[in-house]
């Protein structure tokens, strides 16, 4: 009866996360990614390719929609959740399997990155299918099982450099556990890592072809970036993960109890080992980088995904290991976040679609349909005033480009900062479909613009101030529009 009950609770949040993947708007970063699609290529500056096919392949199937972008991110979602529960059976029984899967679905890291399309949703497929895959080749002593798992580690890296993390996991576990070390002395672990490398090879070739600036900003730029206050870094990545994961953090540290008595055993010596191992190294390494340089909620994502295995043979320990009382404010705790948690999914996704009242809306998750509108309307009445063509320029980073090409209908083409002699992240390696020089632009910008800088790209140029973007009645925030005159070129 509990399995069923499992079962049916996975589900439901499964199919709560495809409507909400239909609802929802695209993030500045999901149709940032969606532009990864349209300019096809080996890799890309920030990330690898991976994420590009997957919504490629989406468009190809549903078109150009919200869940055209996101559906094949949604099954390899449904994907990761079976080979959770395999690898739960596999090293445990079934119903660690199902409790692995449950809380998949429920943790409120992996409920968002199971409902919006980043590099994260390919990379969780292709590590849990990797570690699949070793599993099967150490506990049957099978060698065929190397080669497929190599192919996966290759597509995890094609999907983000985190993938590499696999390897010293892989081969930590084969050190310390005496049973499986023969695969060491032996040629396919090591062939599996030569597939892993050619599989690999489009992003070495793109690096290759532009100076490895992929991998200069993923090393040395981002470990540059270094913090004047560790510990208070420190602290704030720590608090981020504990949001991130909610108790599911605190289980795993509780697990530290339970290390010694599992060691002792040598039924479960490996069971438990090769869980932290395929965890512990990336979450060593982002708790240290914390402490150089600020560390985003998701990059610890696949440190996790073993530690879920291990939530319920770990709450069974604490169970019967605990007196009356503590057992009683776990089980009444888990009891009130297991029914919270997806009620505070739904209130967040019905705040993202149809707005509550009095609550404060962050542009980040809404409004980027009615901004498209905005945006068409003034350059369409600009291009008529002006009787010259007209395109859109997003003066942030990459995100309003990357909106406002999805979220417009084309008639203007949308251009990002780089023509005004600013990085622009993968639009300094796009070849724009149009010449912009001679053409006027319409400015957009989330913050003051720098007229200053417009002023030296352009003959002319017009501030029309800050303009409303509204849902129905209501102001969802207001942007910043300037309309420039004649583009003379990046070389000015």
């Amino acid at each position: 009866m509990l399995n069923k009950h499992l079962v049916g609770a996975t589900v439901a949040l499964l199919c709560l996360r495809l409507v909400t993947a239909f609802l929802i708007e695209l993030t500045p970063q999901e149709a940032y990614y969606w532009n990864y699609a349209v300019h096809p290529a080996l890799s890309y500056f920030d990330h690898p390719p991976m994420v590009a096919w997957v919504i490629g392949a989406g468009n190809l199937l549903l078109g150009k929609n919200e869940l055209g972008v996101r559906i094949g991110g949604f099954l390899l979602t449904l994907s990761s959740t079976w080979l959770l529960y395999a690898l739960g059976k596999l090293w445990f029984s079934q119903k660690v399997g199902l409790w692995a899967a449950l809380l998949f679905q429920l943790l409120p890291l992996f409920f968002v990155y199971g409902v919006l399309i980043t590099p994260d949703v390919p990379l969780t497929f292709f590590w849990l299918l990797t570690l699949y895959l070793f599993s099967i080749a150490i506990r049957e002593d099978q060698k065929w099982p190397w080669y497929p798992a190599g192919a996966a580690l290759g597509l995890c890296m094609l999907s983000k450099y985190t993938g590499a993390f696999l390897v010293p996991s892989a081969f930590l576990f084969l050190i310390l556990q005496r049973r499986y070390r023969q695969w060491l002395l032996r040629k396919e672990p090591y062939l599996a890592l030569i597939i892993a490398l050619i599989v690999f090879a489009p992003v070495i070739v793109w690096n290759l072809q532009h100076d490895w600036t992929s991998f200069v900003f993923q090393v040395s730029e981002r470990l540059s970036e270094e913090t004047s206050h560790p510990l208070r870094q420190l602290g704030e990545f720590l608090l981020m993960q504990l949001g991130a994961t909610s108790p599911m953090l605190l289980v795993g540290l509780l697990l530290s109890s339970a290390i010694p008595v599992s060691l002792g055993m040598k039924d479960r010596r490996v069971k438990w080992r090769i869980c932290f191992l395929f965890s512990t190294p990336l979450l060593v390494f982002f708790l240290f980088y914390s402490t150089r340089s600020s560390v985003k909620a998701n990059w610890t994502l696949p440190g996790y995904l073993s530690l879920l295995i291990l939530a319920y043979p770990a709450y069974r320990y604490l169970r019967f290991n605990s007196g009356p009382r503590t057992r009683t404010v776990a089980r009444y705790f888990l009891l009130v976040w297991f029914y919270a948690l997806p009620i505070t999914y739904i209130a967040a996704v019905y705040h993202s679609t149809v707005t509550i009242p009095r609550i404060t809306v962050h542009h980040w998750t809404t409004g980027w349909k009615e901004l498209g509108k905005v945006v068409e309307r003034e350059a369409t009445d600009f291009e008529a005033k002006s009787g010259r063509k007209v395109f859109i320029l997003g003066m942030d980073t990459h995100y309003l480009a990357a909106a406002l090409s999805f979220y417009t209908d084309g008639t203007q083409k949308v251009f990002s900062r780089n023509l005004v002699g600013r990085s622009a992240r993968g639009f300094d390696y796009w070849t724009p479909k149009i010449d912009p020089v001679g053409l006027n632009a319409l400015a957009v910008d989330l913050q003051a613009p720098d007229l200053e800088r417009l002023a030296k790209y352009f003959t002319r140029v017009e501030n029309v101030g800050r303009i409303p973007v509204m849902k129905g009645d209501r102001i969802l925030y207001r942007v910043y529009l300037v309309k420039c005159f004649g583009y003379r070129g990046n070389a000015s």
